[in-house]
Order: structure tokens, then C-alpha cells, then sequence
């Protein structure tokens, strides 16, 4: 029997074709759609107002991987070349119907400084780039920057009461704090107890440190039963009573004991 002669074959050769004629119009039709003059992207939209990151950045990129219509701009590569800008801690890309791409980008907020040209984010993260803002400065191993910012923010808290802030801190290989403050006084905690000794020193701040403040050098509160102050001129140590006892060669032996 001859194809034509069967009408049941014919339905279904006729429905076959239909489908393929579809399918090449809806593909003729987005062809067109993506590559037509319509629907032009009209704006770039910037969710979050920014404090370090540099508009003439964001137009670079936007230049390269934003332009065209709203069905042709790249936003995955715009999206991965956003990320890779130092102050960019998140940032998602998005196509807004009908002609807006909108920039959903959340900044690093540093913490502190590390070495000359590195930063250190809220979320313990080192990047580069330079900041005019007033910071700490860390010292430690690169490992240690997200322990050290966690830290940063107690100590910070615990120092509230007497006014000072922290210059820089410092954790040694072992694992010893210590901080200088931004009297110039530098303050030695040790490795355990450490928020506990702090509470130590701010307790002490009013009754005996802050009149004679300008003559110490650093406050060692490592001992179990006090603190010791060496001054700038001289070493005496203080008990937990605060009378002020010990010479200078002795506590010198008791911290080489010490972290």
C-alpha cells in the first residue's frame, strides 16, 4: 500500500511536520529575540549604597559583560568578575525585565590591618587594598586572621568602660596575646584567662593605671595573683592588692617563666 493511500500514516507524518515547523519558529523566533535591536539594556541598578568599592569598576565591567539587550548581556561572567574586585565580599547579578540588570554587591568592612598593604575583613578574611580608616594593626600567621578579628571584637568590648581602643595585637607563634593601646601602652595576657585578665587591668585602669598612664610601658598580667608594670624609666611589679613591691631584676626573671 502506497503511503498516501493510508490515511492513518499521512495524520501522522502531517503531526510530525507541524511539530517540526514549530519548533523552527519558536527557534527563528528567539534567534531573532536575542540578537534584535529591542529590549536594550537602559540601566544598571546598584542595590546597596558603597563605601570603598569604585564606580569606575563597576563601569569597566559593565562595559565588557553588560551590554546589548537584556537577553545578550553575560551576567555570569560579570557576576565571577565582580567577585574577583578586593572589596567585593558577595555579589549576584541579575537580569530585571525588561531592560535593567541589577548589582546586588556586599562589601568587606575591615577590621584591621595586616602588614603594608593587606586588610583584614569583619568575617577574619586578608585581602589588598588600602583604607584611610583609623585600624588595628594585626600581627600573627595568616591562619590565625579570623581567630584574631573574633578576639579583636571582645577585647574591644571588654576595654569599653575605660576608653581606650587597640593599636595593634598581636598573637605569637604560641599562642600569647598581646595588645597595645592607643596610649602607647602595651598589655601582655598570655595565652590562658585571657578575657579574664583583661577584666583585671580595666578594673584596675581607674584605681591606680590611668593617673600615671604616660610612665608605663606595659602592664604584664600574667601573673596568677596580680600584675606587673614596668615603666618606662623603671619595673616594679604590683600584687593583686596593688602595693607595689618587687625590683626590676626579679620580675625579669619570673617573665622569662612566663608565655
Amino acid at each position: 500500500m502506497r503511503l498516501w493511500d493510508n490515511a492513518q500514516a499521512l495524520k501522522r507524518l502531517y503531526r510530525w511536520l507541524y511539530v517540526c515547523v514549530l519548533f523552527c519558529l519558536l527557534g527563528a523566533g528567539g534567534t531573532w529575540l536575542v540578537h534584535s535591536p529591542y529590549f536594550p539594556v537602559r540601566q544598571i541598578k546598584v542595590l546597596q549604597p558603597l563605601k570603598n568599592l569604585q564606580s569606575s569598576e563597576i563601569e569597566e565591567i559593565s562595559k565588557q559583560y553588560l551590554r546589548g539587550n537584556i537577553f545578550t548581556v553575560n551576567v555570569s561572567a560579570a557576576q565571577a568578575a565582580l567577585a574577583k574586585l578586593p572589596w567585593v565580599a558577595k555579589v549576584q547579578v541579575k537580569r530585571i525585565w525588561p531592560d535593567t540588570v541589577q548589582l546586588e554587591i556586599k562589601e568587606r568592612v575591615p577590621m584591621a590591618r595586616w602588614n603594608a598593604q593587606q586588610l583584614v575583613d569583619n568575617d577574619g578574611q586578608i585581602f589588598t587594598a588600602t583604607s584611610q580608616q583609623q585600624l588595628p594593626l594585626f600581627t600573627g600567621t595568616n591562619s590565625s586572621a579570623r581567630y584574631m578579628t573574633v578576639h579583636l571584637l571582645t577585647f574591644e568590648s571588654l576595654l569599653q568602660p575605660t576608653g581606650l581602643h587597640i593599636q595593634q595585637l598581636q598573637l605569637s607563634d604560641r599562642s600569647a596575646w598581646q595588645l597595645k593601646l592607643t596610649n602607647g601602652m602595651t598589655l601582655r595576657l598570655g595565652r590562658e584567662k585571657v578575657e579574664q585578665r583583661l577584666s583585671h587591668f580595666v578594673w584596675a585602669w581607674p584605681q591606680v593605671l590611668h593617673n600615671q598612664a604616660a610612665a608605663i610601658d606595659y602592664v604584664d598580667l600574667r601573673y596568677p595573683d596580680g600584675f606587673a608594670i614596668r615603666y618606662k624609666n623603671k619595673a616594679v611589679s604590683a600584687s593583686a592588692d596593688v602595693n607595689l613591691s618587687e625590683d626590676a631584676a626579679t620580675m625579669d626573671q619570673q617573665e622569662a617563666q612566663l608565655d
